[in-house]
Parts: C-alpha cells; structure tokens; sequence
C-alpha cells in the first residue's frame, strides 16, 4: 500500500511523462490506467508502478501500436522480471528511434546535396527526388537529369518499378562488358555488338525512342560526383568500352 504523500496526481504524473492530464484521464476511462488511490476529493492518485506503466503505453503508442494491442501487450512491472521485460521493450524503442533519425539525417544531407547541385527552383524535381530518398532508393539522383517536362513523359510511361529494372539491366550488362575487357574481346567483335545492341536498346526501352529524354540522360556520364552510387561504379570502368562499341553499331546500321 503506497502512503498518499508518496503519490502523485493526475497532473503531476503528466508533467512527468510530458503529456496531458486528459491524456492520462482517458486512460483510466478506457481501462488502460487506473490510479493507484484517490484523494478525499475523488481525485486520481498515482504511483510510481503506475508511472512505469503510463510510460509503457505513450512508448507503445510511438511505435505505432494501437490502445487495443497496447492493452495487450503492458507488463504490470510487479517484479524484477517484468521491470528487465519493460527495460528490454524500451531499448528496442530506442534503436528503433535511433535508426530512425539516421534515416532521416541522411535522407536530409542527400538532398541538401542534390538541391545544391541542381542549383535552380524546381519543386517538382525536389519532390521527386525526395519521394525516392524515402523510399530508401538508391538511384535516387536519376531523376536530377531530367527537366519537368521530360520527367512527366517518363513518369506517364514507366513504373517505378520498371525503373529500377532498367537499372539492374543496364548494371548486368556493364558486368558483361567488365568480362569482354578481361579476355581482350574488341568492342568492333561481334560480342562487343552484340552488347551495343542490348544496351540500345535497353535505352530505347526505357525511354520510348525520346531523343530528348536520352539526350538528358546522357548527362549522367558528365557527372563524376556518383561513385558511390552501385551503377555509376559498374559503368566508370567500362565506360570507354561501351561508347566504342555504340559507335561501331551505329556505323553500322
């Protein structure tokens, strides 16, 4: 039995967890948590056990648990053992907060970066490229070549999905140019045309034969600032092949 002078009222306990004192009372209307005592005057009265508890629930509530499964899922912290299980959840909380903000920083310094680098206003482009970080997309800085117009047409015409299909295409077949160059296989073979066609028309798949659109695209070469970027690695080295090899094809068509 907790000595009154030892509890405290519903607006204490809420300063406490920084949240309202009609936040707490609907708690107790809703059978979440029910004060420990009340005072003469009928009014709540908690301890330090219903703190613990109160805290479990704005936690739970974070993460994005709804009050029922929360009902659920509260410890009543009566013993060590459940204090250890209460202390466990709320680290997961935590690193799952943590993790949380390490995403967002990086998704804020990434497009800082691009909009630097685009250096005009254009919030469409912006949108976009934002839409991409969040979706944790790394081939977020495509969509930077491309002014307004030439991205609506592309958006009208390819997924997101097929995006990104485009890409690993486009990365296997730098693979296979990577294998070409170490047996010495001349772009001008019929391999290495053989691979020019490919990728044309990979190029041509993807944008539906607009000249503009790959003259846009073709900007992304000029760009050193994506090394880390998994296709821009795949390419750099094997950069020279390919234009070699696209230059023999189209002279010989």
């Amino acid at each position: 039995m907790y000595e009154k002078s030892k509890l405290m009222t519903a607006g204490e306990i809420a300063k406490k967890m920084n949240c309202t004192v009609r936040t707490v009372q609907y708690y107790d209307q809703i059978g979440l948590l029910h004060p420990t005592s009340y005072t003469d005057g009928k009014r709540r009265l908690y301890s330090m056990k219903d703190y613990v508890i109160l805290h479990q629930i704005i936690g739970l509530k974070e993460l994005g648990f709804s009050l029922k499964e929360i009902k659920e899922k509260i410890i009543p912290a009566d013993s060590i053992e459940q204090i250890n299980e209460f202390l466990t959840i709320q680290e997961k909380s935590i690193k799952a907060q943590i993790k949380k903000l390490k995403k967002d920083h990086e998704i804020i310094s990434k497009f800082k970066k691009e909009t630097n680098a685009i250096n005009k206003v254009d919030w469409e482009l912006f949108i976009e490229i934002l839409a991409f970080l969040r979706s944790d997309d790394e081939h977020y800085w495509i969509v930077k070549y491309f002014d307004s117009d030439v991205l609506s047409r592309l958006k009208g015409r390819i997924s997101m999905e097929k995006g990104k299909q485009y890409i690993e295409n486009i990365i296997k077949l730098c693979e296979e140019t990577e294998d070409l160059k170490r047996q010495n296989i001349p772009p001008s073979s019929p391999k290495g045309q053989d691979l020019a066609k490919r990728w044309w028309d990979e190029i041509l798949d993807f944008t539906g034969g607009d000249m503009e659109m790959i003259s846009q695209m073709s900007k992304m070469r000029e760009d050193k600032d994506e090394g880390n970027i998994k296709f821009m690695k795949k390419f750099r080295p094997v950069e020279d092949y390919i234009n070699n090899a696209l230059e023999k094809y189209f002279e010989n068509r």
